[in-house]
């Protein structure tokens, strides 16, 4: 899914509080063209970022570039879990480095963020006061706050790196619209019939040239991704509420219980009876 970040006219970049308690709808697989800077303050959670996924298991702090597909970070398994989103349109850093020649140390950090960078405990523990502090700023704090974050952060080296490079720079802008466009299509339609035939229509291909398209722009089979994509869907179906299994089943766009379970195993690494046992202590049948 494309996401469309807002940000409101009297600022220029975006940055929001979620607690366990909030109400808050899950992204799911999504892409936008902002940078974005996640602190998650603790709890068990999956990073799952382009092809790769990482777990974490006392919160994180994670940097990276626009245009990179991911889901969402956070956990709300701790009552008093904190995770901070800072998102921020290349714009926002090309007009203060322009000014600021000060700045040029965070501008090199801004570059590695195509990497994808997941900073050390001890360095998300060290600045966990400064992200709390975001929800009692207003704007002009906000920014300071922004800069002397990424200010810290530029002097870190305490990093893990999730990726040397990120493929889609190498790909025309057409193309990479193109693939926003079969990622709409598997949001919109994972819950009922996904058709090779049908996407390949509306982008002009052939089915085949398509399964080749897809294949050079994700280094994945397409019936791969959409099996992969209504698994995460079972998952926030799952975390959503008390499902029983067949129901979340038939709503993230499978049909059989046994290819289900096989799907779910060999993408979430555990069965969705194992799944639902693990987080609610009990089966549901």
């Amino acid at each position: 899914m494309l996401e469309t970040i807002n940000v409101t006219s009297d600022a220029s970049f975006k940055v929001e509080t979620y607690r366990s308690a909030d109400n808050c709808a899950m992204a799911g697989w999504h892409i936008h063209p902002e940078y974005e800077l996640v602190f998650v303050k603790n709890g068990k959670g999956l990073l799952h970022i382009d092809s790769t996924k990482t777990s974490y298991n006392d919160g994180t702090l994670v940097f990276l570039a626009g245009d990179i597909p991911h889901a969402d970070f956070g956990n709300r398994e701790n009552a008093d879990n904190v995770e901070i989103v800072i998102q921020f349109k290349q714009e926002f850093l090309d007009e203060k480095l322009k000014v600021f020649p000060e700045l040029r140390a965070i501008k090199k950090l801004v570059e590695k963020s195509k990497h994808i960078l997941i900073f050390d405990q001890s360095v998300k523990k060290r600045l966990e006061k400064k992200f709390k502090k975001f929800r009692n700023l207003d704007n002009q704090g906000k920014l300071i706050n922004l800069l002397s974050i990424l200010h810290n952060l530029s002097q870190e080296t305490s990093y893990q790196r999730l990726r040397q490079s990120f493929p889609l720079e190498s790909f025309k802008r057409d193309d990479i619209l193109r693939l926003e466009q079969a990622f709409e299509y598997v949001n919109n339609q994972y819950s009922q019939n996904v058709s090779v035939e049908e996407i390949s229509k509306q982008l002009g291909y052939t089915p085949n040239s398509f399964c080749r398209f897809f294949k050079k722009m994700t280094n994945k089979r397409f019936i791969g991704f959409v099996n992969e994509f209504r698994t995460q869907k079972a998952i926030e179906l799952f975390n959503e509420a008390n499902s029983s299994i067949s129901d979340v089943m038939f709503r993230s766009g499978f049909n059989d219980a046994s290819y289900f379970s096989k799907q779910f195993k060999k993408y979430q690494g555990t069965t969705p009876s194992e799944y639902v046992k693990a987080r609610y202590s009990q089966s549901v049948f």
